[in-house]
């Protein structure tokens, strides 16, 4: 009961707070207000000032912070600076948050990274991340918590922040011995202390050493927790933060009470944390250091002591679930030594309802270890009926809760199969429906490609070898027939027409079945229909083989009507017609430089959807790629059965 020590001193608050040095702090703080009260300041000056201020008091005086945060807050809405606007609700929010006013400071902190997102300022924006994530880190919500580290910590490495990336990486060590992992929270720190020691980054290396001592102390190595508190507590006196030496005072003080038994030295160091913690006026920080005590007064069975000092660390903060469950723990304990049933009662109630709120194995065990304690210290009937007729009620609690779980369960289960098999009922609709579509386009196609094919023969050996035959006559009769000068040119006129019919007649034949096509292949037809035009360029990549008739036609088709759409709609200059043929896959590429579309909008033609039920109607896929004043690119792929 006794081991429960804050971890908010481990975690680096808002990824640099303890980056600016502290040495000559209150010198150089004081200077700076002095240069703020007077009237020489630009309006980018002054806004500076206020941010040096608002930060530069963080640690150690929460109302000058918010002080300097608010006036700065109030000039950069005055001259239109949202930057520095931004960076100052940064500041208030850390400020908040150091004074255990959660609710505040994640409002302030949600105010800042808005607008640093509407700003593009991605610095400011994972620097608030990460800010946000030590507020859910100390809440006790780990998974909010890592959720935000990892926003965070991608665009300091972007951006080779590695002052930041040693914050994180604290913090994320933090976050595993919250979670009791330890060999994950080691490995961080490990990584902090050796980053922290290239970059000569004294405060961090404490940082690390401070990990360390607290792990060491979950594994009950009690000389090696005192030795790195001892180290993290030199370097913090020396640098100056005021706030992480209280911390590490705590851990010398934990293990000489826990191990040694050496409760004048222990309560020697956590008075020592006490004062430093009250000078700097954090509530959540004198609770760590009166948590302590409280434990120390119990062990010396000074209950007294111990019961004020919880008392005095519950009226101050009750931030952190964990220590707030140790000092109900330590008022019960005392409380039932010091005859104060009532009383105890009362601390009972809360202490059980605080663990009903928590959920985790930790919890559950210190509630177990509690309530067997309480039942062997208690007594009078009175308690004692009392826990009976709780236990009573738990009980009934519990087989109800399970009962009413069992049902949920099997309702659950049972929608969930209803549910699978409407799904996979209309799963096999939908497939049944594409069936049906996809056959009944391949019979359309296959008819309208016979009927093209047919109509084309007929046009081509017909009717155009009728009017090459009308041709030949009237050209004989030319020759055998004197012919008036006045109708000479009639006559010319009128074999200009019929040859330009039969050449009409030609390219609709051509264009309904090309006879390339047909005779030499879908390489041979696309070059000569890409030969037509100056600015279409044709690309062929494989191996030349004879396909399917049908897929032939459809990408001869496909590739026919993409290139008339370029041309006509689009106003390239240049399309780019690429066909790759492989042994087991046929792709035809359609690109033009022209202007463009958005894929998204809806189209007045046909066409594009004409060709993609052909593609599909033969096992292919099409996909399209536009947009506005970025040309057009097609892909169609068929898969050589």
């Amino acid at each position: 009961m006794g081991t429960f020590i804050r971890s908010r001193g481990l975690i680096v608050l808002f990824l640099g707070l303890f980056m600016r040095s502290l040495c000559g702090t209150a010198q150089s703080l004081d200077s700076l207000e002095n240069l703020l009260s007077g009237n020489s300041l630009s309006s980018e000056e002054y806004l500076t000032v206020c941010d040096d201020l608002s930060w530069g008091y963080l640690d150690h005086d929460f109302g000058k912070s918010r002080q300097y945060a608010l006036l700065g807050i109030e000039r950069a809405k005055s001259d239109k600076n949202p930057l520095m606007e931004a960076r100052l609700y940064r500041n208030l929010g850390v400020a908040y948050y150091m004074n255990s006013q959660m609710d505040t400071a994640l409002a302030y902190l949600n105010r800042s990274l808005e607008k640093a997102v509407h700003l593009n300022d991605e610095q400011l924006e994972a620097a608030v991340y990460s800010a946000i994530g030590n507020l859910h880190n100390v809440s006790g919500d780990y998974k909010e918590a890592l959720t935000y580290y990892l926003k965070a910590l991608p665009i300091f490495e972007r951006y080779n922040n590695k002052d930041r990336i040693r914050s994180l990486l604290g913090n994320i060590a933090t976050l595993y011995f919250s979670l009791i992992n330890l060999n994950q929270a080691e490995k961080y720190y490990m990584e902090l202390e050796k980053a922290s020691e290239e970059a000569n980054d004294l405060y961090n290396i404490g940082r690390a050493y401070e990990g360390f001592s607290k792990i060491a102390l979950k594994r009950n190595d009690f000389r090696s927790s005192l030795e790195y508190s001892e180290k993290a507590a030199e370097i913090f006196h020396k640098g100056g933060y005021k706030s992480s030496e209280a911390i590490a005072l705590q851990g010398i003080a934990m293990v000489y009470y826990l191990d040694f038994k050496d409760y004048a030295k222990a309560k020697e160091y956590a008075l020592k944390a006490l004062k430093l913690t009250q000078e700097i006026g954090y509530g959540a920080d004198i609770v760590g250091s009166l948590n302590i005590l409280s434990n120390i007064y119990f062990n010396e069975k000074d209950y007294v002591n111990c019961l004020n000092s919880a008392r005095e660390a519950i009226a101050t903060d009750t931030t952190d679930a964990n220590v707030t469950t140790n000092l109900y723990a330590n008022m019960v304990r005392a409380g039932i030594f010091l005859n104060n049933h009532q009383e105890t009662l009362e601390y009972f109630d809360k202490y059980r309802r605080l663990i009903d709120i928590r959920s985790s194995t930790e919890f559950e065990r210190a509630m177990a270890e509690l309530e067997k304690k309480y039942q062997t210290e208690k007594k009078e009937l009175r308690i004692r009926n009392l826990e009976k007729e709780k236990r009573l009620h738990f009980i009934i609690y519990l087989v109800s809760t399970f009962g009413l779980f069992l049902f949920l369960l099997v309702l659950y289960l049972r929608t969930k199969t209803i549910k699978a098999n409407e799904e996979l009922n209309r799963q096999k609709i939908i497939q049944l429906e594409q069936e049906k579509q996809l056959i009944a386009a391949q019979a359309v196609m296959s008819g309208e490609t016979a009927e093209r094919t047919r109509l084309a023969r007929d046009l081509h050996d017909g009717l155009g070898g009728m009017l090459s035959a009308v041709k030949l006559n009237l050209f004989d009769m030319k020759q055998n027939v004197i012919i008036e000068e006045e109708d000479v040119a009639r006559f010319n006129k009128v074999m200009e027409m019929l040859d330009a019919s039969i050449r009409e007649l030609r390219r609709v034949a051509h264009n309904m079945m090309p006879e390339t096509l047909s005779r030499y292949g879908l390489k041979s037809a696309l070059n000569d229909f890409c030969n037509n035009f100056r600015n279409v360029k044709f690309h062929y990549f494989g191996t030349e083989q004879r396909l399917e008739k049908k897929i032939e036609t459809v990408i001869h088709r496909a590739a026919t009507e993409l290139i008339n759409n370029a041309l006509k709609h689009s106003g390239a200059e240049t399309v780019n017609v690429q066909l790759v043929c492989g042994p087991d896959l046929i792709s035809l590429n359609v690109q033009d430089d022209g202007k463009g579309f958005d894929t998204a909008a809806e189209t007045s033609g046909a066409g594009l959807d004409n060709i993609r039920t052909r593609v599909a109607a033969v096992n292919g896929s099409m996909n399209i790629h536009s947009a506005p004043g970025e040309g057009t690119e097609v892909d169609v792929e068929i898969k050589i059965l």
